[in-house]
């Protein structure tokens, strides 16, 4: 999103829980519109407003939303019948849907199938690699501010790598809990045992110190 240039405008849901009504609210309003009335013809017709006018200054629109695999099938419907809206020669907007692979088990029932026929694009992340891994979390030290005095041993890494399987939200996880450990211990040095803690926590195991 910070790579968008100005005449893309766009909207972020992170909260995929709402009921189809809220929703839609909150999608009007991170595109930073008031709602005025809050039924679903009113609001529909405001945003195509919305749509018509930003094409009319050539702007692109995209909606993003977020954790969609906890999106409900009737709010899918819903998001579907939204990208109905259309003049002759081309569509308003583009809707990005972001999720866990449940949502791609979801988009492949049947229930979904008209859904699924409007998807033209689909991404699959896959985990990371051993070397990723290694290459990721010392990235995102980097983007944290750290000058390369925080290391981590080749096992510790290792250890990280096969816990997680290459999936980042494993790795962050453990290796938030790791550098909490190794500011209370005073060291910048994080080895393979200090890992195993964290793991052991994460599980829930009992730790000795």
């Amino acid at each position: 999103m910070n790579h968008l240039d100005a005449s893309t405008k766009s909207a972020f849901i992170f909260n995929s829980t709402l009921p189809d009504m809220q929703l839609f609210q909150m999608i009007l309003e991170d595109f930073g519109l008031s709602v005025e009335k809050k039924t679903k013809t009113s609001m529909l017709r405001q945003f195509n407003n919305f749509l018509l006018e930003e094409l009319s200054k050539n702007n692109n629109v995209v909606l993003i939303i977020d954790e969609a695999q906890n999106l409900k099938n009737s709010v899918l419907e819903e998001l579907r019948i939204l990208s109905n809206l259309e003049t002759e020669r081309e569509k308003l907007f583009q809707m990005i849907l972001v999720g866990q692979p449940q949502l791609r088990d979801k988009i492949n029932s049947p229930g979904l199938e008209q859904l699924k026929q409007r998807i033209s694009v689909r991404f699959h992340i896959t985990p990371l690699e051993s070397d990723e891994v290694v290459q990721y979390i010392y990235h995102r030290l980097k983007v944290a501010g750290s000058s390369g005095d925080i290391t981590f041993s080749e096992a510790a890494l290792d250890a990280i790598y096969k816990y997680s399987n290459g999936i980042p939200r494993i790795i962050n996880k453990v290796c938030d809990k790791a550098l909490l450990c190794a500011y209370v211990t005073e060291t910048r040095h994080i080895d393979l045992s200090n890992v195993e803690k964290c793991i052991q926590e994460i599980e829930g195991m009992v730790v000795t110190v």
